[in-house]
C-alpha cells in the first residue's frame, strides 16, 4: 500500500468522524473494525475493545457523551506497510466536570483495502480519568 493511499484513507476517516454521518463512516471503516482503547486505569467509559461497526458506533457515542474535542494537532505520522502510527497533541473538555485535558496520545491504525480495519489508542489514561472525576488528584507535598 502506498503512503499516499494510506494518507488519503486517514484523511477520509477524520472527515467522516467530523461529519458523523453513518454513510460516510461505513464507506471508510471496515465492517469488522477492531477498536482497542488502552485504558491503563480501567476508569474510562469508552476504554476496552470494540469489535465490528455497531460496536465502533457505540464507542464513538460513549466518547461523545463524555468529551468535547476542542483541538487535535498531529505531531508525527509513521507509516509502515498497512499500519500508521499517529502521535498527536490534543485538548478535550470533560462535559461532566468542565475540566480540560491536554495530552499527547498515540494512535495506531491498520488499513485494509482502503478502509480503517484497526484503531488502537494509547492515551494518558490518568489525565482523562482525573478530568472525569474518576481518579483523585494528589497535590505535591500533601
Amino acid at each position: 500500500m502506498t503512503e499516499t493511499t494510506i494518507e488519503t484513507t486517514l484523511d477520509s476517516y477524520y472527515k467522516a468522524l467530523q461529519s458523523g454521518k453513518e454513510s460516510d463512516l461505513r464507506e471508510i471503516v471496515a465492517p469488522d473494525i477492531l477498536v482497542q482503547y488502552h485504558d491503563a486505569t480501567g476508569l474510562l467509559p469508552w476504554g476496552g475493545t470494540w469489535q465490528g461497526f455497531d460496536a465502533f458506533r457505540t464507542f464513538l457515542s460513549h466518547v461523545a457523551e463524555h468529551l468535547v474535542i476542542e483541538n487535535v494537532e498531529p505531531l508525527e505520522r509513521l507509516i509502515a506497510e498497512d499500519s500508521v502510527v499517529v502521535v498527536l497533541r490534543g485538548r478535550w473538555l470533560a462535559k461532566a466536570t468542565g475540566r480540560r485535558i491536554e495530552a499527547v496520545v498515540s494512535n495506531i491504525f491498520t488499513i485494509r483495502e482502503g478502509r480503517v480495519a484497526g484503531y488502537q489508542v494509547f492515551p494518558d489514561s490518568a489525565a482523562f480519568a482525573m478530568a472525569l472525576d474518576r481518579l483523585a488528584v494528589v497535590e505535591a507535598g500533601t
